[in-house]
């Protein structure tokens, strides 16, 4: 212990030299060497490192082969009786501490030891106290806590399993009920198709005959149409995003005959717009258009 404290000791004093020079070496270089602050300060810094690594490995491991020449002993021998020597200071202290919890556990033992011997020599029962009393009902209540700790875990363990059931039968009742859902929304499909008239001959899509009582949808919001095309939709009663949605190539050349601008239907795909904004949705160019 004292040949690691001497070394300990020998470290710091070798640093403490080492960080001393590092100082005054970074002072002389900013002073007379014309060094930067940040020069001088690493340049010093350097030096106290370098030295204190010299320093602590040469002196001080010096010592401690001077320590080993000077021992009639073994450096081994030694280190083992060191380490020998620590061992027993530490089990000599768990001793102490066991000694001393051992003698506080015998106390309430010897106390009741006269009480025991006297009940004995007289033949009759010595009285409870109310501690010993407290003691054995927990002795008495033991089987029926193992009986109830027993059952909780049967009925923990069945509870995952009920858990599962219902879990399962939950699962099928919405796979049933997505596919009534699914169902109804094709049989409703496919009746709205069955409902639609065939193109015209002529190729004149669905009008509305008198504007709508809301005004009808904001054309306006499909990109290509302005505010006079939205007004010449009108007056031929087109009104709503469905009828634009639905139109067909008869249809659209139709309509297109009937605009000054030929193509633009086609060349801005009104279609794939309204049927967006007529499920209720945003195109690029409405959200624009609303901002």
């Amino acid at each position: 212990m004292s040949e690691n404290k001497n070394s300990a000791e020998c470290k710091v004093v070798c640093w403490a030299a080492a960080a001393f020079v590092g100082f005054v070496s970074m002072i002389l270089l900013y002073l007379m060497a014309d060094f930067g602050i940040l020069q001088a300060i690493f340049t010093g810094g350097l030096i106290g490192v370098v030295l204190g690594l010299i320093l602590s490995l040469f002196i001080c491991r010096g010592q401690t082969a001077a320590a080993d020449l000077a021992s009639d002993e073994k450096p081994a021998q030694r280190y083992a009786k060191q380490a020998a020597a620590e061992t027993e200071q530490r089990e000599g202290s768990t001793v102490e501490r066991a000694g001393s919890s051992g003698s506080t556990d015998a106390a309430p033992a010897a106390s009741t030891a006269p009480a025991t011997s006297a009940a004995a020599a007289t033949g009759t029962a010595a009285p409870l106290m109310a501690s010993d009393v407290s003691q054995s009902k927990p002795a008495e209540n033991a089987a029926d806590e193992d009986k109830a700790e027993t059952s909780g875990t049967a009925a923990t363990a069945q509870k995952p399993e009920a858990k599962k059931t219902a879990a399962k039968k939950t699962t099928s009742d919405d796979a049933n009920a997505k596919k009534e859902v699914a169902k109804k929304a094709a049989a409703t499909s496919g009746a709205t198709k069955a409902k639609r008239a065939p193109v015209a001959a002529d190729g004149q899509p669905e009008l509305y005959t008198t504007p709508p009582a809301d005004g009808g949808d904001d054309l306006k919001l499909i990109s290509g149409v302005g505010p006079k095309l939205e007004q010449t939709l009108n007056d031929l009663g087109i009104y709503r995003f469905e009828q634009v949605a639905g139109w067909r190539k008869k249809e659209i050349a139709w309509v297109d005959d009937r605009l000054r601008f030929k193509g633009r239907i086609e060349r801005d795909d009104w279609m794939s717009q309204a049927k967006i904004l007529a499920k209720g949705g945003e195109t690029e160019f409405s959200k624009r258009k609303k901002k």
